[in-house]
């Protein structure tokens, strides 16, 4: 029987994220060299390939997508088991916001280890737009929030910056006869604000079909094959496709997910809660 090493699997779970080999090692504060040593040890272990490579793109192979999920619970519980032993008893409220389009998956892991490791700390979640979480966080009514925003904020970790990509369902037909049929969050959004200033630098007609402060509801629209939206690399819903480049559409920027905290310092609890954050993600702590 073999043990897995930790650095292992939390290198694999990095890359799976990233879809990247240096952005994984940026997140592990280590060199993309071990990253790829490490993924290469992984894979000689398991005599299986977990991704399939090439110049420009990294892929989870059938293997890796069914490991991710498991991989992913046995570090949420080593590292809820490593914080809950060394921190001791900690406790208080933390508040913290959760833009829709990044917390769908991750929220419900970081709830159950806060929950199970962290009794005496009471989180209390906001979801909104990220441009309103970011307010609200000026304004002291949230100690942490995990944002879409153009540029990168004092006080804050960088978590990712998947590349945005054009998203339809996967019967959507391409009609180059008829301006571009958009469904966008609203104002403020930074997935919208890079959409419209791509289409409009380069001169493509395109409507808004949709406008709404709902991930739900754009997801609905693109679902039934009459609009089209932006999502970020790595976090499309199941059904849903990139418009290929042959489609014309302009190439779009990466996007800045951070964990900002507000500027007049943490609680012990709200410290605990971004580590634990930090941790879930596969990012270093140094």
């Amino acid at each position: 029987m073999h043990d897995i090493d930790m650095k292992l699997l939390r290198s694999f779970v990095s890359v799976a994220t990233e879809r990247n080999f240096s952005r994984a090692a940026e997140r592990l504060g280590c060199s993309q060299a071990t990253v790829s040593l490490r993924i290469k040890s992984f894979e000689d272990m398991l005599g299986r390939k977990l991704f399939n490579r090439s110049y420009h793109l990294v892929e989870l192979s059938a293997a890796g997508k069914d490991l991710l999920p498991d991989a992913q619970i046995i570090l949420d519980h080593h590292d809820a088991l490593v914080d809950k032993m060394r921190s001791g008893k900690v406790a208080g409220a933390v508040s913290l916001g959760i833009a829709e389009d990044y917390g769908e998956a991750f929220l419900s892991r970081l709830m159950r280890v806060i929950d199970s490791s962290f009794p005496g700390i009471e989180l209390n979640v906001t979801c909104q737009m990220s441009v309103k979480l970011q307010k609200l966080l000026e304004t002291r009514k949230l100690d942490l929030a995990i944002v879409t925003l153009p540029d990168k904020k004092s006080h804050s970790t960088l978590l990712s910056q998947p590349k945005l990509v054009w998203v339809c369902s996967g019967d959507y037909v391409v009609d180059r006869r008829k301006p571009w049929p958009m469904a966008f969050y609203s104002e403020g959004c930074a997935f919208r604000a890079a959409a419209e200033a791509a289409l409009k630098r380069e001169g493509h007609a395109y409507r808004e079909v949709l406008t709404t402060a709902s991930g739900e509801v754009i997801k609905s629209a693109v679902s039934s094959g009459t609009a089209i939206t932006v999502m970020a690399e790595g976090t499309l819903p199941y059904g849903f496709a990139t418009l290929p480049k042959e489609t014309g559409l302009p190439d779009l920027p990466p996007s800045c997910i951070q964990l900002v905290e507000r500027e007049d310092g943490l609680s012990k609890a709200a410290q605990q809660v971004k580590v634990s954050i930090k941790k879930l993600l596969g990012i270093s702590l140094a």
